[in-house]
Order: C-alpha cells, then structure tokens, then sequence
C-alpha cells in the first residue's frame, strides 16, 4: 500500500513541475467540490429548514 500512495505521490508531482502548484490544487479542490455538490446543496437546504421553523 506504501508503495502505490508513493507512486501516486510522484506523478502529482511530475504534474506539478509540469502545470504549476496553484494550477494542480486548484483542479483537485474543484474536482472534491463538484464531487461533493449534492451534499453541499442538500447541507444548505437542511440548514434552511432548521432556521426558518
């Protein structure tokens, strides 16, 4: 398992020198924030619906 988050590691890296730190991070937050859309949505809805009752 060590081995495979390593090599994971390394080619972030790769691409980091490639495209540039902000650019690599940037994509990766916005790829959990998509991923996690519905449950950012269905968060706020529920905090709606506490608030207003």
């Amino acid at each position: 398992m060590p081995e495979i988050i390593a090599a994971v590691l390394q080619k972030v890296e790769v691409i980091m020198d490639k495209y540039g730190y902000w650019k690599v991070t940037g994509a990766i937050l916005l790829g959990v924030f998509i991923w996690q859309l519905s449950n950012i949505i269905n968060a706020f809805a529920k905090l709606v619906e506490v608030l207003s009752s």
